[in-house]
């Protein structure tokens, strides 16, 4: 018995690509790699999960989406965003609202609701399932609760400046210290080739942005590990109005309860701390 972890940095528009990586884990908790993180829009991404449901013929398979999986507002912010914004911004990061007038991400042609529908829509975290489940997480929101912010004057650190499409706030050694971070997370747990692939990636000299896809679709499979880990997690947000599933991080779990308390939300209904069912 095995199960598919797939982590996909998603294409978020028709035209354009993100990034596909993927391990199986058997129940002994062995890991076997499938290659390095591929370029994949999401025709691509469903066709390369599919072979490789067919070709080794898991019991379940657990896909990692950075992209908003559920989106029923016709504009402004889900209640998740709003959740996670003060977290974020408290780093000097911001979250990209997900609204239905975004139609080439969000309208009803949109790529990622025929994808959701190919693996069974989103899932619930909370529920076990033999299946496939698609679950949305962030990986911004997962290396602020993973520790991987960098030393500010601002007590909360502050958040990598890791995106070589933005030139006027890309910063190398920032780049250098994600990938490192996030292949010191796959050498624990005895991935040798996708920590090879970070290595590289990290002394790249002028990074592409590929080469972000693929450092972000291995964030969000480090989040399908600490899932699959059965480690403790966050579910941010609900089912109805759209939720973000990232590892459990102390401090993130305070700023997150405290902003529903702000907010006059009930804290054990926006923010759970769970571990995937068996």
């Amino acid at each position: 018995m095995a199960t598919l972890l797939v982590g996909f940095d998603s294409a978020w528009t028709p035209n354009n690509s993100g990034a596909l990586v993927g391990v199986l884990r058997a129940e002994d908790g062995a890991l076997q790699e499938l290659g390095p993180p591929k370029i994949a829009d999401f025709r691509r991404a469903e066709d390369v999960i599919l072979r490789w449901q067919d070709q080794h013929s898991p019991t379940s398979t657990l896909v990692l989406l950075d992209q908003p999986t559920v989106v029923n507002n016709a504009a402004g912010q889900r209640p998740v965003e709003n959740l996670v914004a003060s977290p974020v911004s408290l780093r000097y990061g911001g979250v990209q609202p997900a609204n239905t007038e975004r139609k080439e991400m969000f309208g009803e042609q949109a790529p990622v609701w025929r994808f959701l529908a190919r693996f069974g829509g989103p899932a619930d975290p909370l529920e076990s399932t033999t299946g496939t489940q698609v679950l949305e997480t962030y990986p911004t929101l997962a290396m602020i609760a993973l520790g991987w912010t960098l030393p500010d004057s601002r007590p909360t650190g502050r958040l990598p400046k890791y995106n070589p499409a933005r030139n006027k706030t890309f910063s190398k050694s920032d780049w250098r210290h994600v990938c490192l971070q996030a292949s010191s997370a796959f050498r624990e747990r005895g991935l040798p080739e996708l920590v090879s692939w970070l290595d590289n990636v990290a002394r790249v000299d002028s990074p592409r942005k590929s080469d972000q896809d693929g450092l972000d679709a291995c964030i969000c499979l480090l989040v399908a590990l600490y899932l699959a880990e059965l480690r403790d997690c966050l579910m941010v947000g609900d089912l109805n109005s759209g939720y973000i599933v990232v590892p459990y991080g102390k401090d993130l779990y305070g700023e997150l309860t405290a902003r529903c308390e702000k907010t006059g939300r009930d804290q054990s209904q926006w923010v759970r701390l769970f571990r995937l069912p068996r």
